[in-house]
Order: C-alpha cells, then structure tokens, then sequence
C-alpha cells in the first residue's frame, strides 16, 4: 500500500566540500476539501491520513455537530481530493472565516473571545506522569521518526494509563481534530481526558481543547498570550516547554498534584 503520510524523492544532501544525490523522505501535504450537504465549507491544509476523524473532528470542534448520530454519511470523495458529509440537519454556512496563527492555515469559524466553555473537572495529574507522557508521545509518533516535519498529539486516559489516541499531521491543529474525530467515531468519549501535543499551544488549539471536554493540555513548547488567558477563562490546565525533568505551569495550576 501506498504510504499517504510521507513521500519519497531525491534531494541533494551536502557533506563538507563534498555533495550527493539522496533518496529519502518528507511528509506529505494535500489540500483536502471538506463538504456538507452537498456545499463547499472549508479547505484543509493537511497531511492526507484519517481524513474521515479529520473531517468529523473538525465539525464537532467547531460545534456543527455533537454526537456522531448527526452524521448520515461521511466518506471520501473518489477523487481523493476531499471528504463529504451528509448531516442530518442543515447548517447555516458561516460567511466570516478568521485564518489562525496555526501552521498550514488552520481555520475557525468560532469568535473565540466571546465563545462560554468551563471545563469542571476533578482530574488530578502527577509532575512525574507529564514528563514520561511526553517521552511516550515521542515514541508513538512513528510518521516524524520516519519523515520529520509533523506535528503529534495523543489523548490520554484520566488515570494516564492508556493512550485512547495517537494521531500525526504538518498542522497541529489538524491532529486535535483528528483525535475528536477518531474518538467520535469509535463512541469513545474525550471528556476528562489528557491532551498532549508537540506543537505550539495557540487560542485554536484551546478551543479545541475545550469543545472536546479536556481540562489538560500538554506541550512541549510555548503558549500564546490568548491561549493562557482563554485556558484560565475556561478551567483549563496548561502545561508547556516540558522537557525530561521540568515543564511550566501557565494556567490551572490546581490540578497539578505537588505530592511525591
């Protein structure tokens, strides 16, 4: 089978004075259309994988459906070139569209200085949990091992034992949708869960976290300044810049338990 995450060519590697032809491989990227009922609604800077928890999960984040019973039918189009989904009620197509800071383009159609979300949540973590959960997301991110240059993120159980969710894309903010999507779809619920994510934590990517019920957000780099004012808003936990043995509070410190 072809492998949709990733491709192969021949690049010019250089090495001191001296140079060669090099095969290898770089992540794919594909510009994917997602229609409902029959309409044009966004165009998706992604890498071409799970496109249907892609799709799906795009939908739930920004609130046009809400259970997978919404959906009559979500299936790629034989061109390759995008995903349709038949809902089974009408939405009204949004007409401003704000583009995000997220790489490749990630787009919203929610305000999301006006948007209400509060997250209650009784989940407690552990300082020594975040940093292994890092290093395990690391080893799970098997198309970046392979071709560098995609972003990773996984939901974790309450009790941190189980990854319910891995999911790799070039844009961060495709790979929560992917995750709320997968989870949909398998009738899994996100709520009280643990994201973590390798990318940069922007306002988009707290919205997502916060339309998937998730007190707890995991980076291994930095937040924006909106993010940590919406993350303290909502009742989210952020944590960034986590490294083997240290990582930073930016909001939501409660949750974090200081007991060894």
């Amino acid at each position: 089978m072809p492998d949709r995450g990733a491709d192969r060519l021949t690049y010019t590697g250089f090495y001191g004075e001296q140079s060669r032809p090099v095969r290898g491989v770089v992540p794919a990227e594909a510009v994917i259309t997602l229609h409902v009922n029959g309409q044009a609604l966004v165009r998706l800077m992604c890498t071409p994988t799970q496109l249907e928890d892609l799709a799906l999960g795009f939908l739930f984040n920004e609130g046009l459906v809400k259970v997978l019973d919404d959906v009559a039918v979500l299936e790629p189009c034989s061109s390759g070139a995008g995903v349709d989904v038949w809902l089974n009620h009408e939405i009204e197509t949004p007409v401003v569209r704000s583009i995000t800071s997220g790489c490749s383009g990630g787009t919203t159609f929610e305000d999301l200085r006006s948007a209400r979300h509060k997250i209650e949540s009784d989940v407690m973590v552990a300082p020594e949990q975040v940093t292994v959960w890092m290093k395990q997301l690391a080893d799970r991110a098997a198309l970046h091992r392979r071709a560098g240059g995609v972003h990773a993120a996984a939901l974790v159980s309450r009790d941190g034992s189980e990854f319910i969710c891995v999911a790799e894309d070039v844009g961060r903010h495709n790979t929560l949708d992917k995750i709320a999507g997968n989870c949909l779809r398998a009738g899994r619920p996100t709520e009280d869960g643990i994201l973590l994510t390798s990318g940069r934590i922007s306002s988009e990517m707290v919205s997502k976290t916060a339309h998937m019920g998730v007190p707890v957000i995991v980076s291994r780099t930095s937040p924006t300044t909106l993010s940590v004012e919406l993350a303290e808003a909502w009742g989210i936990t952020l944590i960034g810049y986590t490294r083997r043995k240290s990582f930073r509070v930016y909001a939501g410190k409660g949750r974090v338990s200081e007991e060894s």
